[in-house]
């Protein structure tokens, strides 16, 4: 019974249904970080201050919720900590991604009825997303204890990533228009509930084919021994603290990418989406060769370079007059730069975790994750808060096509400046302050009876990643 109730061996098609799951979030991602504002402020019309009001109010549930599906992961069984709550999620998940692109009222029509509205739809999906991602981001120390199947586990979640944010950065606005005949309220909708139709099916296949297999800590252990063991756990604690100012340049970066190829730059709406698919492109390139990177330089050393050279690209962009050159270089070179050092991110961040286990004697993958989730969702309602004001402040003008000199150097200052702050301040913090994780002994297991003892060695040898 117990051989009958055995994960079978981590193969190319978990592999590639982790991946899915990734690709699944960041079409999400995509959509909640280059057009949500965007929705909000030239679609349905809300002023910029609003906005920022809106975002800050739905992520304060994250701060609950996260962590409580944290504690819940970590205090169930082995083999059904993080898959059943994915399962669970998948149904609501998809619904709050239709219901918040459903825009209430007409154009500008007054009435709090439709911030009401905007309010509680978008803090339906953060809760949504929170359960359902919080439980994908655990499996990646709960499908193996192994370092170099996790890195191709992180790898496969990068790739996946970049597909989805190309997908939403080349088909968004085209499928909008065409969908809705011109009007792209309608557009918005229909296009919205065709992606969650994609999204559940492919978080489904993640559900579905992905395993569990690293053990639980035996008996349910109180919340404050959880706590304790994952604050002491220094690694952890920093590289969510860089994960945070990233998250924070992104969220500024991203966010504020259309306004400045449409009000700087003086493009068009799909300008910035090939912008987008370009980047991600090349993100995706970066991904595939970061795995070769991180065996040669560590994950720690992959992440920290590679994100101090995203922020000297948007720096040297900053100092450079505008133009469309110079800002299809600069992002492109940032985008393969976030595709490297992506993967050996999730991947360090799953060493600090186990390393945190080894060390503590107690399992905290969880709720590591969750809070993990928690600092980056903080961290992007925050950023998206703070550029919503900054846009407000700077004078810009919603539904407006053309802005004032202050709100393009708004613009401009939002999308370079504070991002290349950001990163480079990550990039430091990762080199100079987060510590090398310890490598995990490996025990060979007894030879069975009547084994020769060569054969007992070699059985125990990992095969190449691949």
């Amino acid at each position: 019974m117990a051989d009958a109730a055995r994960p079978p061996p981590f193969g190319r098609r978990e592999l590639l249904a982790f991946g899915a799951g990734d690709l699944a979030f960041n079409i999400i991602w995509g959509l909640m970080l280059s057009y949500l504002e965007y929705f909000y402020t030239d679609i349905c019309l809300f002023p910029p201050a609003s906005v920022a009001l809106i975002l800050l109010c739905a992520r304060g549930l994250s701060i609950v919720t996260d962590p409580l599906v944290g504690m819940v992961i970590d205090r169930r069984p082995a083999g059904r900590q993080a898959l059943p709550l994915l399962r669970m999620g998948l149904v609501p998940f998809a619904l709050m991604i239709v219901l918040t692109f459903v825009p209430v009222g007409g154009g500008a029509a007054a009435g709090a009825g439709r911030y009401v509205w905007a309010c509680v739809t978008y803090m339906g999906l953060c809760v949504a997303y929170s359960v359902t991602n919080t439980a994908y981001g655990a499996l990646t120390s709960l499908i193996s204890a192994r370092p170099e199947i996790r890195l191709r586990l992180a790898s496969a979640r990068m790739v996946g990533a970049g597909l989805g944010a190309l997908l939403i950065a080349v088909l968004t606005m085209p499928c909008v228009d065409w969908l809705g005949h011109g009007d792209r309220r309608r557009g918005f909708m229909l296009f919205m509930m065709g992606v969650a139709v994609v999204v559940a099916a492919l978080l489904w296949l993640a559900a579905r084919l992905c395993h569990e297999r690293v053990g639980a800590h035996s008996g349910r252990q109180p919340v404050r021994v959880l706590a304790r063991a994952l604050l002491r756990n220094g690694g952890w604690l920093r590289l969510t603290g860089a994960m945070i100012l990233v998250m924070l340049g992104s969220t500024f970066m991203f966010g504020a990418l259309v306004y400045y190829v449409r009000f700087v730059l003086r493009g068009s709406d799909h300008d910035a989406g090939w912008m987008l698919g370009a980047m991600n492109v090349l993100g995706l390139c970066g991904s595939l060769s970061s795995g070769a990177l991180a065996r040669r330089w560590g994950n720690r050393g992959v992440m920290g370079v590679g994100t101090c050279l995203c922020g000297t690209w948007l720096v040297l962009a900053w100092l450079a007059p505008p133009g469309w050159g110079v800002t299809i270089a600069a992002t492109c070179l940032f985008g393969a730069c976030m595709g490297v050092c992506n993967p050996a991110c999730f991947a360090l961040l799953a060493d600090y975790v186990e390393d945190g286990a080894r060390r503590s004697g107690v399992r905290t993958a969880g709720l590591a994750w969750a809070l993990n989730s928690t600092a980056s969702k903080l961290a992007f309602d925050g950023g998206g808060s703070m550029l919503a004001w900054l846009l407000a402040g700077s004078g810009l003008v919603a539904g407006d096509h053309a802005q004032a000199a202050a709100a393009r150097a708004g613009i401009g200052v939002g999308f370079l400046a504070i991002p290349a702050c950001a990163f480079l301040g990550a990039g430091a913090m990762v080199l100079l302050l987060c510590p090398a994780p310890v490598a995990a002994p490996v025990a060979a297991p007894p030879a069975r009876q009547g084994q020769n003892p060569v054969d007992a060695v070699n059985s125990t040898a990992s095969p190449p990643p691949t």
